[in-house]
């Protein structure tokens, strides 16, 4: 790569993926010439001719009946773009073993951003050499060329050769565009009709012509596809996936079978991880393994941690938990050939303070809990590891519920004690308040007595009320709470739902908790 390229574009072009799908997949008849057709305005023409069809004189765009007439022996297969767009979608997942940053550009190509990944493959010409290779050996007829645009490469793969990149980057880029024909720039049909009409049929003859004449005539988006094809102006692709922050790869001299050394695949991008993070200041909280096997799939092993982690060690072990509970889902028969680990979410690391002195824990302190909490939740899954955690909420049972422990590490108090060492809140709460029968001296004044579970209690002492007006969006009364404490000592929570003289049926008593 020369030096004055910042970002490397590998761009795949697939012309005959819709043929090349039926062969490989048995549906078309063995040795004959085949062909793909659709209707379009009225008519149906060919969408795709394989290798012996092309060789019989057979072209896109074709009608049926012509090309029947010229090979009456020709296979034909209708269309079928859903079952083309999943099958480049699947080469494109089996192509993020090179990179993670892979774009899907259909119908027939893809965009592949591997800049900083082909060292690991012998360099730009041999990454591109071994994906044509291995997509041959797959079935599928493909062409390849590298650029430092998206644009470049998709010309270069489509319509002309790639030379040997001289030691300036750009003068590179205008000679190898520049005998491509006009079509190369992904123009629309329209402008590239009437740009050949006028005589300039290749890139080189506009590259350096003024850009006011030819915007007037064919428009701003034919120049502007020239400008990113050249590197003057920035082009957005989407990702088939969002790309992570921070990744390592690696890949294998020979394939991978146990987990003993997968998991030492894995200590190695952990170490290349935590250098990244180390110089970003941040730590992981989810970050996802991705193992390649040469039988083309790609098996992910995901961990997340309850704080920004950035330990290899730490790393490790969710890991080895992780695939020791996997190991017989992995399916490795043939090997697992590369291997990517991707930090899917990061966050900034703040260093806490430090003692001045050593001070003995006699509890597990803050680190304890959270290793603990990370074995776990990789052991069990992260919905079934809870932190408790506040709602606001009118009503007590829904004003407290339950969260992965992996999104916080914090458990949430935003209420202080109470100065005077009174609980307002008893530690038993019932998650449905219980029916009871209650009498009382006055209609809004405090029980005197009430039946619980059939057993009939004498008030001694009660405090209240605390009132709590109900959602009004949700038709809920207002709640008036008591604590009470009866002749035996024991202590209770009780309120009465609903005023008296408010509807037409009496309040209600309840006891929702009790005290210790």
């Amino acid at each position: 790569m020369p030096a004055a390229w910042k970002s490397v574009w590998l761009a795949i072009y697939l012309p005959r993926l819709n043929t090349d799908r039926l062969i490989r997949s048995g549906l078309a008849a063995e040795g004959c010439a085949l062909a793909v057709y659709a209707k379009d305005t009225g008519a149906f023409l060919l969408t795709g001719v394989d290798a012996r069809a092309s060789a019989l004189g057979l072209r896109l765009a074709m009608s049926l009946a012509d090309a029947r007439a010229i090979h009456p022996k020709l296979a034909v297969v209708e269309a079928d773009p859903d079952e083309d767009a999943r099958t480049l979608d699947n080469i494109a997942a089996w192509c993020e073993r090179f990179t993670p940053i892979v774009v899907v550009d259909p119908p027939h190509g893809l965009f592949l951003d591997i800049t900083g990944c082909a060292h690991l493959f012998g360099g730009e010409q041999a990454l591109r050499d071994q994906i044509v290779t291995r997509l041959y050996a797959q079935g599928f007829g493909a062409r390849a060329a590298i650029a430092p645009t998206p644009g470049a490469a998709w010309a270069l793969a489509r319509y002309g050769g790639e030379p040997s990149p001289p030691q300036g980057g750009g003068e590179w880029l205008k000679a190898a565009l520049a005998p491509l024909p006009i079509e190369s720039l992904r123009l629309e049909e329209a402008a590239g009709s009437l740009l050949k009409r006028v005589g300039l049929k290749t890139i080189g003859q506009i590259i350096d012509k003024p850009r006011a004449p030819l915007a007037a005539r064919a428009g701003e988006h034919a120049m502007r596809r020239l400008d990113q094809a050249l590197g003057l102006a920035p082009e957005a692709l989407t990702p088939r996936r969002p790309p992570p922050p921070v990744f390592a790869l690696r890949r294998f001299l020979e394939p991978l079978f146990s987990i003993h050394t997968i998991l030492i695949a894995a200590e190695h991008l952990c170490e290349d991880i935590v250098q990244k993070l180390e110089i970003r200041g941040a730590g992981a909280r989810r970050a996802a393994l991705h193992l390649f096997g040469v039988d083309g799939r790609d098996r992910v092993i995901e961990i997340g941690v309850s704080r920004p982690e950035r330990s290899v060690k730490s790393l490790l072990r969710l890991f080895r938990e992780k695939l020791n509970l996997a190991a017989e889902g992995l399916d490795a028969e043939f090997g697992i050939e590369a291997a990517r680990l991707d930090v899917v979410q990061l966050e900034s690391v703040r260093e806490g303070s430090r003692l001045l002195v050593n001070v003995e824990q006699a509890t597990a302190g803050p680190e304890q809990i959270n290793a603990i909490v990370d074995v776990l939740s990789a052991r069990l899954g992260p919905g079934r590891v809870l932190r408790p955690k506040l709602v606001e909420a009118h009503n007590p049972e829904s004003a407290a519920g339950w969260r992965s422990a992996l999104k916080d590490k914090k458990i949430e108090t935003k209420h202080k004690p109470p100065r005077d060492g009174v609980m307002r809140r008893p530690l038993t709460l019932f998650a449905r308040p219980q029916a009871i029968e209650a009498l009382a001296a006055v209609p809004d004044g405090p029980p005197i007595r009430f039946r619980w579970r059939r057993v009939l209690r004498e008030v001694a002492r009660a405090e209240g009320p605390e009132r709590i007006s109900g959602d009004w969006m949700g038709d809920e009364l207002t709640r008036d709470y008591y604590r009470v404490e009866d002749k035996n000592g024991r202590r209770y929570w009780l309120y009465r739902e609903g005023l008296y003289g408010e509807g037409d049926a009496p309040p209600r008593w309840f006891v929702h908790g009790l005290f210790a």
